[in-house]
């Protein structure tokens, strides 16, 4: 039974369409993260291009520090002060921001607001080093500061902000310092596997319709196991291509950039991409967790969808609902008002989907006197939306009938 049930998937062109398109896209995104990686070569005044650009990325990186001390951050703000130039400006760029490369820009991301939606480059120019740079003390403050702003459409409690601030104090620190390009193409890599989610709507919105479609299903359901052992194959074979198709697109595309440029700078912290970050992992952590999170989605998504295939009879109307799922929630605003209608809006797969965002939103969710992470409540929902959608389909199929 299962094996049929495997073959239906891979016998429908559509499928296998959908299915070859969709690890075309990891490797044209492959190829041009690499080939069009780009480093100003000072010595030669010209950008150098693709690996080489990277080999040389690394190596400024190498040179300019191996931990951000507050010692290392003083220094390198005072040298970025002593130009006198507005950050901001083209003359600022091509003398100063070009050479640092993206030093520059992790402390003047550092020293911005976290209500502002753009690095604030000035910030850097403003800053009184009298103290020194109290890089790792700005960091709490920063934090601290955000959580006790106002905000229209509701404040944190005094236990979020305690819960936020001790979990940002106990990140470990001075964080490591190295180049980040071949991880963040493999972060992005990662992340494309959102699209394939599509592929995953594609080959599940059939899988019970289609029985009924063809005029199978009244057939099925008078066997011996059309109740029971034929649906829990089908459920069972369309867990297993989600989990496969979308680990076989992260090996594809993890497998390609290590080939090339192997996995240096996956033991770096997350706070280089946004140094308020207070969970504890390495870049290459991060993206094993957004891999198993899209896992997890993927799989609820599949469930659901075989859920209203068993129970609508419409491969085209499941389709829809699931393309839907996924593409719908992208236009919808958040909220200036109501708090609820914000927290909903974070869980859905567009948003859910984006680890590095989500560690760095402070999104929690109070049940009581407990505190639920944004990632950890992400974990939850989709869980329990699996363990629930598992449960109706046999009996949406079977009721159908």
């Amino acid at each position: 039974m299962i094996r049929y049930e495997w073959k239906k998937i891979f016998e429908r062109r559509l499928n296998v369409i959908a299915m070859l398109l969709g690890y075309i896209l990891i490797g044209i995104c492959a190829f041009n993260y690499v080939t069009q990686e780009r480093f100003y070569d000072e010595k030669t005044d010209s950008y150098i291009e693709g690996i080489e650009a990277i080999r040389m990325g690394q190596a400024r990186a190498k040179a300019q520090t191996d931990v951000i001390t507050e010692e290392y951050m003083t220094e390198l703000i005072s040298e970025i002060q002593s130009h006198d130039m507005d950050l901001e400006s083209d003359e600022a760029y091509m003398e100063v921001i070009r050479q640092l490369g993206d030093i520059f820009y992790f402390a003047a991301k550092s020293y911005t607001d976290m209500r502002e939606n753009i690095i604030n480059k000035n910030a850097l120019r403003e800053l009184d080093l009298t103290d020194g740079a109290r890089f790792y003390e700005h960091r709490i403050e920063k934090i601290t500061d955000y959580l006790n702003c106002d905000f229209s459409y509701g404040n944190y409690t005094e236990s979020e902000k305690a819960y936020w601030v001790e979990k940002a104090e106990h990140t470990n620190i001075p964080f490591r310092w190295g180049d980040q390009s071949v991880m963040n193409y493999i972060w992005e890599l990662v992340f494309v596997g959102v699209y394939l989610l599509f592929v995953v709507i594609i080959c599940t919105s059939s899988v019970f319709s289609a029985e009924y479609e063809s005029g199978a299903a009244f057939l099925l359901l008078t066997t011996k196991y059309g109740k029971d052992r034929m649906i829990w194959s089908k459920i069972a074979v369309s867990v297993l291509f989600v989990v496969g198709y979308l680990m076989g697109g992260a090996l594809l595309a993890v497998g390609s950039i290590a080939l090339v440029l192997g996995l240096p700078g996956a033991d770096l912290p997350v706070q280089l991409w946004n140094s308020v970050i207070p969970y504890n992992l390495t870049v290459g952590q991060a993206c094993l967790c957004n891999l198993a999170i899209i896992l997890l989605i993927g799989i609820a998504l599949a469930l659901v969808l075989l859920c209203s295939s068993a129970g609508l009879r419409s491969s085209l109307a499941t389709l829809v609902i699931g393309a839907a799922i996924i593409i719908a929630p992208a236009f919808f605003p958040m909220s200036k008002k109501s708090g609820l209608w914000n927290h909903i809006n974070y869980l859905f797969p567009v948003r859910a989907c984006n680890l590095e965002e989500m560690m760095g939103s402070f999104v929690s969710y109070k049940m009581g006197n407990v505190i639920i992470s944004y990632v950890v409540m992400v974990v939850i929902v989709y869980t329990v939306i699996s363990a629930g959608a598992l449960l109706l389909i046999r009996r949406a199929f079977v009721k159908a009938k």
